[in-house]
Formats: C-alpha cells, sequence, structure tokens
C-alpha cells in the first residue's frame, strides 16, 4: 500500500516542474523506465522524449499554463484532470482539455496514461515540427 499523500505529491511537483520548472527535473519523478501513453497516437513514449516535446512545446508558446485543475488519489497513484491553456506566438491560444491517469511507486510515477484532445494538440508545436 502506498502512502496517502505520495502519489499527490508526485502530481504537485510533476505539473508544477512542467508548467514552470526545469524539465530535466522530470526524470527525478518519474521512475527510470517510466513510459507515457497518449490517446492521441496509441502509442507510449519515454522521458526522454517526454522532455523533448514539452521543451518544444513550452519554447514555442507565449503562455504554458494548467487551468481548472481536479486531482483525486487513486489505489495506486492519482488521477487528474485539467485544461491545458497555450498561446502560441502567432496568436492562437489551444485549450487542450486532458485527463492524466498515473501509476506512483516509492514517490515517483511509474507510467501516465495522457488522454488528449485530439483537435488541441494537433496544432502544438510539437506535432507541427514533424
Amino acid at each position: 500500500m502506498i502512502e496517502k499523500n505520495e502519489p499527490l505529491d508526485a502530481a504537485r511537483r510533476l505539473f508544477d516542474t512542467v508548467e514552470n520548472g526545469d524539465l530535466e527535473d522530470l526524470r527525478t519523478i518519474f521512475a527510470d523506465d517510466a513510459r507515457v501513453w497518449h490517446n492521441t497516437d496509441n502509442s507510449f513514449t519515454d522521458i526522454p522524449t517526454t522532455i523533448r516535446n514539452l521543451r518544444t512545446i513550452r519554447e514555442s508558446a507565449r503562455l504554458f499554463a494548467y487551468r481548472d485543475i481536479r486531482r483525486s488519489a487513486t489505489a495506486d497513484g492519482f488521477v487528474q484532470q485539467h485544461t491545458l491553456v497555450v498561446a502560441m506566438p502567432d496568436g492562437p491560444t489551444i485549450e487542450d482539455r486532458c485527463c492524466c491517469i498515473c501509476t506512483v511507486r516509492d514517490g515517483r510515477i511509474e507510467r501516465m496514461d495522457a488522454y488528449h484532445d485530439s483537435a488541441a494538440t494537433g496544432a502544438m508545436a510539437h506535432k507541427a515540427a514533424r
């Protein structure tokens, strides 16, 4: 059984780091062999790829912020719903309504299943660069 606050602490660290911090810190927030699954392409990415994609989005955006956060602990981790607001330099603002389901062990995220609004994520910089 995991400690009651452990998953919510991991969630706070994760989303605070992505929004405001050094993305390299994600290497300590996620387990060494962690994977992130996305519904938009039904595939897994490793943490270095996740960091690279997030960096591309953040560096190209005028605004990158989580809004309307709803977060709860689960039996083996946490679930978070939020709206990711990304304002692009050429004017459009993208609102990605997202749900992340994470498994946490020993204070680190082992797996994230990320359900994104596919219409919103298709316009983000890491997709456009491909």
